[in-house]
Protein backbone atom coordinates (compact mmCIF):
# COMPACT_ATOMS: atom_id res chain seq x y z
CA UNK A 1 0.00 0.00 0.00
CA UNK A 2 1.33 3.45 -0.84
CA UNK A 3 1.90 6.28 1.64
CA UNK A 4 -1.15 8.22 0.45
CA UNK A 5 -3.41 5.21 1.14
CA UNK A 6 -2.04 4.85 4.67
CA UNK A 7 -2.60 8.52 5.45
CA UNK A 8 -6.12 8.36 4.13
CA UNK A 9 -6.88 5.36 6.39
CA UNK A 10 -5.42 7.12 9.45
CA UNK A 11 -7.41 10.28 8.71
CA UNK A 12 -10.61 8.25 8.36
CA UNK A 13 -10.04 6.57 11.73
CA UNK A 14 -9.38 9.92 13.42
CA UNK A 15 -12.52 11.46 11.93
CA UNK A 16 -14.64 8.47 12.97
CA UNK A 17 -13.38 8.61 16.57
CA UNK A 18 -14.17 12.33 16.78
CA UNK A 19 -17.68 11.83 15.37
CA UNK A 20 -18.75 9.19 17.89
CA UNK A 21 -21.12 10.15 20.65
CA UNK A 22 -19.02 10.47 23.84
CA UNK A 23 -21.87 9.19 26.01
CA UNK A 24 -22.30 6.08 23.88
CA UNK A 25 -18.56 5.52 24.01
CA UNK A 26 -18.52 5.78 27.82
CA UNK A 27 -21.59 3.55 28.18
CA UNK A 28 -19.90 0.91 26.06
CA UNK A 29 -16.63 1.20 28.02
CA UNK A 30 -18.37 0.68 31.38
CA UNK A 31 -20.28 -2.28 29.96
CA UNK A 32 -17.28 -3.95 28.32
CA UNK A 33 -14.64 -3.29 30.98
CA UNK A 34 -16.68 -3.83 34.15
CA UNK A 35 -20.07 -5.19 33.13
CA UNK A 36 -21.81 -2.08 34.49
CA UNK A 37 -24.97 -0.58 33.05
CA UNK A 38 -25.38 3.18 33.28
CA UNK A 39 -28.54 5.07 32.36
CA UNK A 40 -28.88 8.42 30.63
CA UNK A 41 -30.83 11.01 32.62
CA UNK A 42 -31.22 14.77 32.68
CA UNK A 43 -29.26 16.44 35.50
CA UNK A 44 -28.09 19.87 36.57
CA UNK A 45 -24.34 20.43 36.92
CA UNK A 46 -22.34 23.45 38.15
CA UNK A 47 -21.58 24.48 34.56
CA UNK A 48 -25.25 24.51 33.51
CA UNK A 49 -27.03 27.86 33.75
CA UNK A 50 -30.53 28.73 34.89
CA UNK A 51 -33.09 26.09 34.06
CA UNK A 52 -30.74 24.25 31.70
CA UNK A 53 -30.26 20.54 32.16
CA UNK A 54 -27.67 18.28 30.63
CA UNK A 55 -27.69 14.60 29.76
CA UNK A 56 -25.76 12.64 32.35
CA UNK A 57 -24.66 9.06 32.72
CA UNK A 58 -25.98 7.76 36.03
CA UNK A 59 -24.46 4.70 37.61
CA UNK A 60 -26.19 1.88 39.46
CA UNK A 61 -27.07 2.07 43.17
CA UNK A 62 -23.99 0.07 44.21
CA UNK A 63 -21.89 2.87 42.71
CA UNK A 64 -23.82 5.46 44.71
CA UNK A 65 -25.83 6.57 41.64
CA UNK A 66 -22.82 8.60 40.54
CA UNK A 67 -23.69 11.13 37.81
CA UNK A 68 -21.15 11.77 35.05
CA UNK A 69 -21.45 14.95 33.04
CA UNK A 70 -19.61 16.09 29.94
CA UNK A 71 -18.21 19.57 30.54
CA UNK A 72 -17.51 21.58 27.38
CA UNK A 73 -17.52 18.30 25.40
CA UNK A 74 -13.88 17.92 26.47
CA UNK A 75 -13.89 16.53 30.03
CA UNK A 76 -15.95 14.02 31.96
CA UNK A 77 -16.84 15.34 35.40
CA UNK A 78 -18.29 13.77 38.51
CA UNK A 79 -18.66 14.79 42.13
CA UNK A 80 -16.29 13.00 44.46
CA UNK A 81 -17.52 10.60 47.10
CA UNK A 82 -17.28 13.22 49.84
CA UNK A 83 -19.56 15.52 47.82
CA UNK A 84 -17.26 18.54 48.13
CA UNK A 85 -15.05 18.41 45.06
CA UNK A 86 -15.46 17.73 41.36
CA UNK A 87 -13.14 15.42 39.45
CA UNK A 88 -12.38 16.02 35.77
CA UNK A 89 -11.01 13.47 33.32
CA UNK A 90 -10.27 14.24 29.66
CA UNK A 91 -12.86 12.81 27.31
CA UNK A 92 -10.25 10.82 25.40
CA UNK A 93 -9.28 8.88 28.55
CA UNK A 94 -12.40 6.73 28.87
CA UNK A 95 -10.49 3.77 30.33
CA UNK A 96 -9.16 6.02 33.10
CA UNK A 97 -12.69 7.32 33.74
CA UNK A 98 -14.02 3.79 34.20
CA UNK A 99 -11.17 2.84 36.51
CA UNK A 100 -11.39 5.94 38.72
CA UNK A 101 -15.19 5.90 39.06
CA UNK A 102 -15.24 2.22 40.00
CA UNK A 103 -12.33 2.61 42.45
CA UNK A 104 -13.96 5.56 44.19
CA UNK A 105 -17.57 4.41 44.30
CA UNK A 106 -17.54 0.60 44.45
CA UNK A 107 -19.66 -0.45 47.41
CA UNK A 108 -20.54 3.15 48.30
CA UNK A 109 -23.62 3.52 50.45
CA UNK A 110 -24.81 7.11 50.77
CA UNK A 111 -25.61 8.21 54.32
CA UNK A 112 -29.20 8.03 55.42
CA UNK A 113 -31.09 11.31 55.55
CA UNK A 114 -31.09 12.95 58.95
CA UNK A 115 -34.35 13.52 60.75
CA UNK A 116 -34.99 16.88 62.39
Amino acid sequence: MDVFGQRQTQTTRTTQSQDTDPRAEALQAFREMRGLTFTVEWRRFPWTRGADLERALVGPAYLGNVALGLKDRSHWAYQSRDGRTWRYIPRAQVRRLVHEVVEEFAGFVPPLPRRP
